[in-house]
């Protein structure tokens, strides 16, 4: 059975996803910085990192990603999916979230198709990643389950 979530889990999430996305600019903004500064909002500061304005747009994109995660991934408003259905269509609303923030904050220009080829390549990476830590995750605890389980049917005998 799982656990009740409180808002304080979803704030740790939003905020978790936020830190580890600014972060990732920030590296971005050192590489790549000077170069995308004509073309993206994001870059405005080039190599000096992110303004505000991009953070709070990080900051409220992290909540709406993790809407659709509790959406998708609770039992609280969808009752009956497989884990698969719900694993595909939570990626295509954050691709659909994603793509209406970068239209409406131009983060690039919409009518170029490399900087979403770019996106689409690191959305591919960072999915392919996360969900690697994820299976990782559940193998580990899924093992400390079991440990646990034969501990307690030797002590039983």
């Amino acid at each position: 059975m799982e656990e009740r979530k409180t808002i304080f889990d979803y704030l740790g999430q939003i905020f978790m996803m936020y830190g580890i996305s600014i972060a990732l600019m920030c590296v971005f903004c050192v590489l790549f910085g000077e170069g995308a500064k004509k073309f993206s909002s994001m870059f405005a500061l080039g190599k000096e990192g992110l303004n505000i304005t991009t953070m709070v747009q990080f900051l409220l994109m992290s909540a709406c990603i993790t809407g659709i995660r509790f959406l998708f991934f609770t039992d609280v408003i969808i009752k009956k999916m497989s884990l698969t259905a719900r694993t595909v269509w939570m990626v295509i609303s954050v691709l659909l979230v994603a793509a209406g923030f970068i239209m409406v904050c131009d983060w690039f220009p919409a009518d170029m198709w490399r900087p979403w080829l770019m996106f689409l390549i690191c959305f591919g990476v960072c999915f392919i990643v996360s969900m690697s830590i994820t299976i990782l995750k559940e193998r580990m605890e899924n093992k400390k389950m079991e440990e646990a389980l034969e501990r307690l049917k030797k002590e039983e005998k």
